[in-house]
């Protein structure tokens, strides 16, 4: 393993983590000799990328990361056309919008995320993973990815869902939402939230982005989950026009 791709390693490791690590911590997680391990953190810690605990002797990936994050955002475009039609759509609909970046069949990435969410969790922490295929931006997933079978049955049997269907009822929902172009969760993945999501394709068609409205299921009718479906049909059609333009990297 490069030095590079080490010191790239160690990084996902600590942004991964919900706490703390250990220089042992970090070197078992990351596979790497403890002394590898420490001196990559000890070179981090000098470029200001890594905070160390001198109480506790644990490494955590530090805001100076930031600064690389939103520099990568801002120069690629994406957030000056999505935010403010983010904004209008949260204001119109009285709901949280978040747009993510598919990283696989099991993982995504929250970019942006505007309006008030309902319940805290890694689902309004920019920047951080998260797990999939759940929810509507899971269906989503299922239906416009190009995860095999396999790789979206296993990676279903990891996720948590308030109230999960079974496997063959998740492809049935993934069917309809190719169908559609959308796809809606009424309280199954967060009890009383009913979330729509739909993809942001390349123009090859690849699955790119899902952009999620979620809101109170109580506040939702089928009459406004409906407008809204289209509206963010609309909003993602823009985005893909766009593609061309941006560099999403």
């Amino acid at each position: 393993m490069g030095a590079v791709v080490a010191a790239a390693t160690v990084l996902r490791v600590l942004h991964a983590s919900e706490r703390p690590l250990s220089a042992s911590e970090v070197a078992r997680d990351a596979d790497l000799h403890r002394s590898t391990a420490y001196n990559i953190l000890r070179t981090l810690k000098a470029v200001g990328f890594v905070g160390y605990d001198e109480a506790t002797r644990t490494y955590a990936v530090s805001l100076h990361t930031l600064e690389l994050a939103y520099g990568a955002l801002r120069r690629s475009g994406l957030l000056d056309i999505a935010r403010p039609l983010m904004h209008a759509v949260s204001d119109d609909y009285g709901v949280a919008v978040y747009l993510s970046k598919v990283l696989g069949p099991s993982s995504m990435l929250l970019l942006d995320w505007v309006g008030v969410a309902l319940r805290p969790g890694p689902l309004i922490t920019v920047g951080r993973q998260y797990p999939s295929p759940a929810g509507a931006s899971g269906i989503v997933i299922a239906a416009f990815g190009s995860g095999s079978e396999e790789e979206l049955k296993a990676a279903f049997s990891q996720v948590h869902w308030d109230e999960k269907p079974s496997f063959a009822g998740f492809l049935t929902r993934a069917e309809e939402a190719k169908q559609s172009g959308f796809a809606i969760d009424r309280g199954t993945m967060f009890r009383g939230v009913t979330l729509v999501s739909v993809p942001v394709l390349s123009p090859s068609w690849e699955l790119l982005l899902i952009l999620t409205a979620t809101g109170d299921s109580r506040d939702l009718t089928a009459e406004a989950v409906d407008a809204l479906s289209r509206v963010l049909q609309s909003i993602a059609a823009r985005l893909s026009d766009s593609l061309p333009l941006l560099r999403l990297g």
